[in-house]
């Protein structure tokens, strides 16, 4: 009993570790992005609530991202903190194997893996789909500062405005406005006009200009107006207007999966990959970082192990995720991916109970 309570300690303070360092890296990534991503407020129209509810739910996406290399530094960080405070020494004090005590570490890397491939299928595609479902279908914010003067502007699909002049109040001067259609080009030139928002919708009043339309057959149509209101509302944002693999819930592409006729077959493979597979490399990287416990550090230096096993993991989650990235283009590149960390795993295995064995005929 003593025992299993000392094996939950080490787990629970491996968490702790874990979960404060992937939430510090996790922040530092998403302040980064979200600062990169204010383009959605400047270029693309979105209001300020959309960019704050969108930054929130692309949170998830980051620390799935970091999750396997935080892993793996934080176990190396815990048994090396174990190790200084002569914690793990107490642990083979008190009767506990160390043999046990690594297949105590792997079995909970087991739960670890369900955990992780439930957040990567579930739960992270879920926040990942909301937050392009919410630049979808919110309207656009503030059009007026996305016009600059003495230039040509696309704020949205399929327009293009020049403003000469404007103003502080979003009063424009010298406006010329191009509206490209299957059906319909149009050419409207005004003296001024001004940039209102009325119920929510973003509105362009012209004065004193033409409308110059062109249609399929080539006749051209050219109207004078006094004053004219152009609703901007009913153009569309540039932002990307489809879910991209990583924003699609688990069981969508589970069903496009099953459609052999797929032409994007390839990338749907490589994201279920991405979810389900590579979290199958945690215990090769557990056992890995359960060579700081049982080698001899009169044979081989502490600091240089720690390197070692350090560079080695780092290794393995370099090839794991070019593996990754090739599964989507190569059938062999995905067999050795579903192959690869059960290789890592036995040669591990292999190579920490060797040193384990030596290490009892020592003693």
């Amino acid at each position: 009993m003593k025992k299993n309570k000392l094996g939950y300690y080490f787990v629970q303070e491996f968490l702790k570790n874990y979960l404060s360092i992937l939430l510090a890296f996790g922040l530092i990534i998403w302040i980064t992005q979200a600062v990169r991503l204010l383009d959605l407020i400047g270029e693309e129209g979105n209001s300020i609530k959309t960019y704050f509810l969108y930054i929130l739910t692309i949170l998830p996406k980051f620390f799935s991202r970091i999750s396997l290399i935080i892993f793996f530094i934080s176990f190396v960080v815990t048994i090396s903190k174990f190790e200084d405070h002569n914690e793990l020494r107490a642990l083979w004090f008190s009767g506990l194997e160390k043999k046990k005590f690594i297949n105590f570490l792997l079995g909970s890397s087991l739960v670890l893996i369900i955990i992780l491939v439930i957040i990567r299928c579930f739960i992270v595609p879920y926040f990942s789909n909301y937050s392009r479902y919410l630049l979808l279908n919110t309207g656009v914010g503030a059009i007026g500062p996305l016009l600059k003067q003495n230039n040509f502007n696309n704020p949205l699909k399929k327009i293009t405005i020049y403003v000469g002049k404007k103003n502080q109040i979003n009063e424009l001067e010298d406006i010329i406005l191009f509206e490209d259609n299957a059906d319909i080009k149009k050419t409207i030139i005004a003296k001024s006009g001004v940039v209102i928002n009325e119920n929510n919708k973003n509105l362009l009043v012209l004065v004193d200009g033409s409308i110059q339309e062109e249609r399929k057959d080539k006749k051209i149509s050219i109207l004078d107006f006094d004053k004219t209101t152009l609703d901007l509302s009913q153009y569309n944002k540039k932002t990307v207007d489809y879910y991209k693999f990583n924003e699609m819930l688990f069981f969508e592409l589970i069903k496009r999966f099953k459609n052999k006729n797929d032409i994007q077959l390839s990338n749907i493979i490589g994201e279920l990959n991405d979810r389900i597979v590579m979290p199958f490399f945690i215990p090769s990287l557990v056992l890995l970082a359960c060579f700081l416990i049982i080698t001899n550090k009169e044979v081989i230096n502490n600091n240089l192990l720690k390197i070692i096993i350090f560079v080695y993991g780092i290794l393995i989650i370099i090839i794991s995720e070019i593996l990754l990235d090739l599964s989507s283009k190569k059938i062999f590149a995905s067999l050795f991916l579903y192959v690869s960390p059960f290789l890592f795993l036995i040669i591990n295995w292999i190579l920490l109970n060797y040193f384990l064995n030596r290490e009892n005929i020592k003693s």
